[in-house]
């Protein structure tokens, strides 16, 4: 296992995670704000998604399959262990849903006004994000529960 990628990954991992929970955070913290105030917030989680999130998941995904392709020279005839294979899969999961559904749906969050003719097209957006950022959350949590107990 190369100390490069397992260190990418352990990198990449900690921007998507981290962005991800800063994102949950400050969406759960401007639910009491005043609406209006709402597209600010929008726009800066945008970029959060854009600088973390994005190419976090982005680089643990790929950092992960590398990973991946190096272990299959090293396994034994008994093969992977199914920790490992939860890990990976889980992992893959996760990356999948943060790179085809948040980011893209949390730029266009950031283009509509949450008060307005795109207010429900707004709230109902921002709920499936959370929601789809939920899941993320949990079968990353899973993912990383079962790549330390497969170590």
């Amino acid at each position: 296992m190369s100390p490069l990628w397992l260190s990418i990954h352990l990198i990449g991992f900690t921007a998507w995670m981290g962005g991800l929970l800063s994102v949950l955070a400050s969406g759960a913290a401007a639910r009491r704000e005043d609406p209006a105030l709402l597209g600010v917030v929008a726009r800066t989680q945008a970029g959060i998604y854009r600088m973390l999130v994005g190419p976090g998941a982005m680089a643990t995904v790929v950092s992960g399959m590398i990973l991946t392709l190096q272990l299959y020279g090293e396994a034994t005839s008994v093969g992977l262990s199914h920790a490992l294979m939860t890990m990976q899969g889980l992992g893959l999961v996760a990356g999948l849903i943060s790179l085809i559904v948040s980011v893209p749906m949390a730029s266009r969050i950031a283009r509509l006004e949450p008060i307005g003719p795109s207010g429900p097209l707004f709230a109902q957006l921002s709920s499936r994000l959370r929601t789809a950022d939920l899941v993320t959350l949990a079968l990353a949590v899973i993912a990383l529960v079962a790549g330390a107990v497969g170590r």
